[in-house]
């Protein structure tokens, strides 16, 4: 049986790796992939496969393992399950993050401190501008809670909730199925709150163009049919996960 600090000793690992050094991740797949083989049923293995497989631009192979961790179930180590919801959110596989941090969100003001950026991406996929409010609240005084407050309000004071909701889910209606990672960056230059949403696709993928157009014109052909007025304060970019920081 595999000891705990050797898991250990390879999340710490996985941690430090630099999604540019192909190399490195390629070599730490493969210690991880033989304890694995000798531990077939350890989740925690899998969870960093997992976020290998990622790093390693194989979204397809992340979602297969992603998949077995479900099937496996149990009680993970919460670093652990950290890991697994954020990769659950960078491939895409909202319905299955959704089940696991909805305990959490009931109870907001404990869980907060454990999985605040878990819980601001999740409420931004789903466009919730309500739940949003609700996360970044418990924070103000932090520069990025304080921006999605008001980012948040603006949507919430305006009545564009319903609009906010239905961009991200055009989003995730074209491109859930491909994409490796989900993040955002905030300015407030402008006086007011911008998010940008950095979509991350495989290094293989020849389509990362292509994809950012094409969610450009679906946001703009809704927007073009319900006569509504698109706020210019939410933006997509596509990138390549090698350009994950």
């Amino acid at each position: 049986m595999i000891a705990k600090q050797q898991i250990d000793a390879l999340y710490n690992k996985v941690l430090k790796l630099s999604y540019k050094n192909t190399s490195a991740i390629l070599q730490t797949v493969g210690e991880v992939e033989r304890l694995s083989s000798q531990n077939r049923d350890n989740t925690e293995l899998l969870i960093l496969l997992t976020h290998l497989q990622i790093m390693n631009s194989q979204e397809q192979r992340a979602r297969a393992l992603a998949n077995r961790v479900w099937e496996l179930g149990g009680n993970i180590n919460l670093l652990f399950e950290k890991m697994y919801l954020r990769d659950l959110l960078n491939l895409g596989m909202i319905d299955m993050a959704g089940i696991l941090l909805r305990p959490r969100l009931e109870n907001l003001s404990d869980n907060i401190a454990i999985f605040p950026l878990e819980m601001i991406v999740f409420a931004l996929m789903i466009g919730n501008a309500q739940l949003l409010k609700n996360v970044v609240s418990e924070n103000r005084t932090n520069p990025l809670c304080k921006a999605l407050l008001h980012f948040a309000d603006t949507y919430i004071r305006v009545g564009y909730e319903y609009h906010f909701a239905n961009v991200q889910k055009i989003v995730l209606n074209n491109v859930s199925d491909m994409i490796c990672g989900y993040d955002f960056d905030y300015y407030t230059d402008r006086g007011f709150t911008d998010v940008e949403i950095k979509l991350y696709f495989s290094n293989y993928d020849m389509n990362v163009k292509k994809y950012q157009m094409l969610i450009e014109s679906k946001i703009q052909s809704y927007f073009s049919a319900c006569a509504g007025k698109r706020i210019f304060n939410l933006s997509f970019v596509c990138l390549n996960i090698k350009d994950h920081p």
